[in-house]
């Protein structure tokens, strides 16, 4: 399972009734294909109306993660290939910080 860490100075931010948190996201040690699910919970909220990520990295390569909302699950994508990473991957070694919007 991936790791989510709301440490970031001024990570959170309220603006009306919506909340904004920064973070940062650790990969899984072992993806599974289909995508890591991600809770409105996990992040402090109760409702996911944004989430983004910045490019993850590991120093030496870079891998994309996608959010899909129906599903509320993080899709790993290899940037030269446009594909899934494959499952059982080990992933562990990368790191993105992500914004969250939501209420």
């Amino acid at each position: 399972m991936a790791t989510i860490s709301l440490t970031a100075a001024r990570g959170r931010d309220i603006a009306g009734v919506r909340r904004r948190t920064i973070g940062q996201y650790t990969g899984p040690a072992s993806y599974v294909t289909g995508g890591e699910a991600i809770a409105a919970g996990d992040v402090g909220m109760g409702v996911l109306e944004f989430f983004d990520f910045e490019l993850a990295t590991d120093g030496s390569s870079w891998r994309g993660i996608m959010y899909d909302h129906a599903t509320g699950k993080a899709f790993w994508v290899v940037l030269s290939s446009g594909n899934q990473v494959a499952n059982a991957v080990d992933l562990s070694a990368f790191n993105a910080r992500f914004e969250a919007v939501g209420y």
